[in-house]
């Protein structure tokens, strides 16, 4: 049970952290809408690839943590420099019109791997999940200790992924001024900024509480 748990907590933090779109939700729009859903979907599933990897690396963070204390403290203050940084950058980014991207994919191998590379550099992915890592320890029915939960995270952190991008793909097939007004909303960047300083701001709180 407490794996199931952890799996749909872990889905449902993923599906509202991609809510303010960011380049592969953007990129499944165009593929939507200048190709097919198919063709989306297969870029998505590249990017949630990345997503899940990410998951799994916060995991063995976290076990190295708990080997070497002094490298688990300097990276928390690493992880909220990391996490303030994205957040005012995001903040105080200027508005860019999203134009429309060119999408030439000729096979289903080549859009998999667009999906990868939109995602691979996302700085913000790997501190994100070790702050909630971080979180979850804290209370005995979110903490991870079995492989089978630790697979569950992993699995739980790609479908929320998959599940809000295959929103915005079957939005633009369905409501294609919609999906680019609402992803070209500035109050979107000003979201996920808060999102980011909120991680800063709780892990800052949490470090500070247990000196």
């Amino acid at each position: 049970m407490k794996t199931v748990i952890i799996y749909f907590i872990t889905t449902l933090i993923s599906y509202v952290a991609t809510i303010p779109p960011g380049p592969l939700s953007v990129y499944v729009v165009h593929s939507t809408l200048q190709k097919n859903i198919s063709v989306a979907i297969t870029v998505a599933v590249g990017g949630v690839l990345c997503e899940s990897t990410y998951a799994y690396l916060a995991i063995k963070g976290l076990v190295i943590f708990d080997k070497y204390p002094m490298l688990a403290h300097w990276m928390q203050w690493a992880i909220i420099v990391l996490l303030f940084t994205v957040g005012l950058f995001t903040f105080f980014q200027q508005k860019q019109e999203i134009e429309y991207q060119s999408v030439s994919l000729k096979n289903p191998f080549f859009s998999f791997i667009k999906g990868i590379s939109l995602s691979l550099f996302n700085p913000a992915l790997l501190p994100f999940w070790v702050v909630i890592l971080l979180a979850f320890d804290k209370y005995e029915w979110l903490k991870i200790v079995s492989p089978i939960q630790k697979i569950s995270f992993v699995l739980g952190a790609g479908t929320g992924t998959f599940l809000l991008v295959y929103t915005y793909a079957f939005l633009a097939n369905w409501k294609r001024d919609l999906i680019f007004k609402y992803i070209t909303d500035e109050r979107l960047n000003k979201l996920i900024a808060c999102i980011f300083i909120g991680l800063a701001l709780l892990q800052l709180t949490n470090l500070l509480m247990s000196l």
